[in-house]
């Protein structure tokens, strides 16, 4: 892959450390700290992926303007200011709602930057033909930061408490930036394009008109809406019904961490055997099948002991990233092989605007629907979603053998 890849490699993994120490942290504060349920828990995942609905094409449009390398280092040095500071701000005894919820918009706006740009800057490292094992590394090395993340966020909370989860991820975020100011990149200089308007629009016409992207972005962003409702409900599920805590918590996404290795590891191997729509297809017929064993876990007392339920809630999540590692390292080969270099932050952008704009309207909602009927009927609506989603993708042309570029 070359040593600059690996550098880059080494950006990543910090950067997801950062984010793994963060959420756990995030979402601790509150149910924990400001006594929230499942809807303030919603509000919070809509506010971390509002930026992205609002300002993703715009972002995507003006990265394409811009050194790549230098974007990812100023948006890491911001998300490292904020956690600093709403860190600060905690210990100080002025935490609130508002504040958090002002603190995650702000860290999902460089955050969005950081996507454009990172993305983007894959293709100028690797060959095209070496995109799927390139993408299978980085999300080895991301999955693997996001197991531990959360584990060991969850015994800093119980230890020393949430700022100080908070101030060990500003300060992964640093060594990213430091990290990224030495890499030895040949970056070419960006070519001055047409008007900001004209470049959203073609990037929107690009993705959805496009005979490999079109059917994949379509039903990707159904699955999307389905994943944001169920990691919303996920986190009251684990602190409220199981009665589990910051460390159960820390436990259950490090296992969806560690499964999503796993998966990741064998996607090489699977990408090459069934190519990568069927890849795809298989990864996202995973997901109603596993998010059913979580929602299975919700009865403690009813179907199950508690005990037996948190197994349950183990299987399922593990059963969850097994299929997402095995398909995401063929999701970004896919989109990345039938884009030009010119058109990847926006193709890029595109995809992440509407697909986040899932999250931001299907976490309140679900926050809300866990609160009034239960968290695990909730859930069985939601595995209903992703069932038509994998659906949807299996009859598509797609998965029909109509991809010809």
């Amino acid at each position: 892959m070359g040593a600059a890849f690996w550098r880059f490699w080494s950006v990543e993994l910090a950067t997801e450390t950062g984010l793994g120490l963060a959420v756990i942290a995030l979402q601790t504060m509150v149910v924990l700290d400001l006594g929230g349920g499942a809807t303030e828990v919603g509000w919070l995942s809509s506010a971390r992926w509002l930026p992205y609905m609002v300002l993703g094409l715009l972002v995507g449009a003006i990265v394409e303007r811009m050194r790549r390398r230098t974007v990812m280092i100023v948006s890491d040095v911001v998300r490292a200011v904020v956690l600093g500071g709403l860190a600060a701000v905690w210990l100080s005894g002025g935490g609130a709602l508002w504040v958090l919820l002002l603190a995650v918009m702000l860290l999902g706006t460089a955050s969005l930057v950081n996507d454009a740009a990172s993305q983007a800057f894959v293709p100028r490292l690797v060959g095209r033909d070496r995109l799927l094992p390139a993408h299978q590394r980085l999300d080895i090395g991301s999955n693997a930061a996001q197991s531990a993340g959360p584990a060991v966020s969850g015994v800093v909370i119980a230890w020393l408490g949430a700022p100080i989860s908070l101030l060990l991820a500003a300060g992964a975020h640093v060594v990213s930036a430091v990290v990224l100011w030495t890499l030895p990149a040949d970056e070419r200089l960006p070519r001055r394009a047409h008007g900001l308007g004209r470049s959203i629009a073609h990037g929107l016409r690009f993705v959805h008109r496009h005979p490999r992207l079109g059917p994949f972005a379509r039903w990707t962003h159904v699955w999307f809406l389905c994943n944001g409702a169920a990691m919303t409900l996920l986190v009251p599920l684990v602190l409220l019904e199981l009665e589990a805590g910051p460390a159960g918590l820390g436990l259950a996404i490090g296992v969806l961490g560690a499964a999503t290795l796993v998966g990741t590891s064998l996607a090489g191997v699977v990408g090459s055997r069934l190519g990568a729509a069927r890849t795809i297809i298989v990864s996202r017929v995973t997901s109603p099948i596993a998010w059913s064993a979580v929602a299975l876990s919700a009865f403690a007392g009813d179907v199950l002991t508690a005990g037996l339920s948190t197994v349950v809630l183990l299987a399922g999540l593990a059963l969850v990233g097994v299929g997402m590692g095995i398909g995401n390292p063929s999701e970004m080969a896919l989109r990345q092989r039938a884009t030009p270099d010119r058109m990847q932050a926006r193709m890029n952008a595109t995809m992440r605007t509407v697909n986040r704009a899932m999250f931001v309207i299907s976490a309140p909602l679900a926050g809300l629907l866990g609160d009034a009927i239960g968290f695990g009927p909730a859930l069985a609506i939601v595995c209903a979603g992703f069932a038509i989603a994998a659906i949807g993708l299996a009859v598509s042309p797609l998965a029909r053998g109509r991809t010809a570029h």
